[in-house]
């Protein structure tokens, strides 16, 4: 892949991988894959904190 796709794709990629990685870890897994799950779930939900509430964005 070239230098450019991953510099515009890169972020969204991984968040869309940590999210399929948590909602199969919470329909298949038990015991510590919930907590993973819960873990994996929570990542772009703190993103989206971030960007959304940082300083200069209104």
């Amino acid at each position: 892949m070239s230098k450019r796709f991953m510099q515009i794709w890169g972020w969204p990629i991984i968040l869309a991988l940590l999210s399929t990685f948590g909602l199969l870890a919470a329909l298949l897994g038990v015991g510590l894959w919930h907590w993973l799950s819960w873990i994996a779930l929570s990542v772009p939900i703190v993103v989206i904190w971030h960007y959304w509430f940082r300083p200069g964005n209104k």
